[in-house]
């Protein structure tokens, strides 16, 4: 299916368009169904400071900044913020914080005036529960008082984005890396595989690296540093088609070795070795000193547990996406890695894997385009239903989130 349309931060939000929101651990994409990409990209950051003496504040409760704003008072360093992350782990640690951050984020971000006539799409982690899903309306309906919501998977919508409503949804996020397979749009969750070997490890892992080889970035702050580290990872870091022989070949591979210039203009070697040894995470847990299993074996298990009939399907059609997934020599890596460890044997090509090239925003996409579809309010819990039936809320949560 095409997205048609692009529009402009300046356009008007019309009451039947639909706000697709993928609540991210790292970032939070925004925007309007139909629309090719996220209009915006929050960090999921909130920061928070006293404010004394204010008239339209008597209990002095704390100020909350999000977006713009925040990074604004943290680079002129003018006041004291705490800063917090209201998303951990794929879901809301902090649900006063995040329904400021949403009306931040409908109201500031896309000027919308009349949240009674918002539409939402809600995108978050697959494994995350109906009974968290119905506290979550609890705030959309009852808090920011919005017209209509739809929770979905981001998993059926990875694999929605690439016309597909069957095969293995593989995502590869900041906190969380999820195997499941989905049939006819929905999960087959008795085969879900996850693990915590994912962006934020492969990062940290990165940073250790790099103070191992004399590289070290602590004359920046905090948020400079992470900021570095993620550039580095993102443009200089892959996937190694051997590690072990590379990691033991006494080849220095100097035609390897990559210059980043930092933000003072300085610059640094990033060695091979710091190229391709954190990703390897994916590969081998024990490089982050986790015990998990490897995705290649993820993925297998997860194909594994489903019936016989389904499973050519599945491999016919794994469909990446996520962040983590963007890193180069990835898939040839997993085809090789697989092809050893299924039952059976099975040749390589066999194992076909969908990258889109977009594949970082797979979900947002996914939700674009079943946000433009007709079904979409028919899929959707409206809010005259649900305060129709004060005792039903949650019986309506269970029948119509997905």
């Amino acid at each position: 299916m095409k997205i048609n349309k692009r529009a402009t931060m300046e356009s008007e939000y019309d009451q039947k368009d639909i706000v697709v929101i993928d609540n991210g651990t790292d970032t939070i994409k925004v925007g309007i169904s139909g629309e090719d990409y996220p209009r915006l990209i929050y960090d999921n950051k909130c920061g928070s400071h006293s404010v004394q003496n204010d008239n339209d504040n008597p209990n002095n409760k704390p100020q909350l900044l999000f977006g713009q704003d925040l990074k604004k008072v943290v680079k002129e360093k003018k006041l004291n913020v705490q800063l917090s992350n209201p998303i951990k782990d794929g879901k809301i640690d902090n649900v006063e914080s995040m329904k400021e951050f949403w009306q931040y984020i409908l109201e500031d971000g896309l000027q919308i005036s009349e949240l009674q006539q918002v539409n939402l799409l809600i995108i978050d982690q697959v494994k995350n529960s109906k009974e968290y899903k119905s506290k979550l309306a609890e705030v959309f309906f009852d808090y920011l008082k919005v017209q209509s919501v739809l929770f979905m998977n981001s998993a059926s919508l990875s694999l929605f984005s690439t016309g597909l409503v069957s095969g293995l949804s593989i995502e590869l996020g900041h906190a969380v890396n999820t195997v499941v397979p989905i049939y006819q749009g929905f999960p087959i969750m008795h085969a879900l595989e996850f693990s915590h070997i994912s962006g934020a490890e492969i990062t940290q892992c990165l940073e250790n690296d790099l103070k191992a080889y004399e590289q070290s970035l602590d004359k920046f702050s905090e948020e400079e540093k992470l900021w570095i580290i993620k550039d580095i990872k993102e443009k200089m870091c892959y996937i190694a088609s051997d590690y072990e022989m590379q990691i033991n070949s006494e080849d220095n591979f100097t035609e390897e070795e990559r210059s980043y210039e930092l933000p003072d203009e300085q610059v640094i070697h990033i060695t091979p070795q710091i190229r391709y040894h954190c990703s390897e995470a994916l590969f081998n847990s024990a490089i982050v000193n986790k015990n998990s299993f490897s995705l290649p074996q993820m993925i297998v298990n997860s194909i594994l547990r489903c019936d016989k009939e389904l499973r050519q399907e599945l491999v016919s059609n794994m469909v990446l996406g996520g962040g983590t997934s963007m890193f180069q020599g990835l898939i040839s890596r997993l085809q090789d890695d697989i092809c050893q460890i299924y039952p059976g044997g099975a040749m390589r090509s066999e194992f076909n894997f969908v990258a889109d090239f977009q594949r970082k925003y797979s979900a947002w996409i996914g939700g674009s385009m079943l946000g433009s579809l007709k079904t979409f309010q028919s899929l959707a819990i409206n809010k005259q239903e649900y305060e129709e039936n004060p005792e039903g809320k949650m019986s309506l949560i269970h029948k119509r989130t997905f």
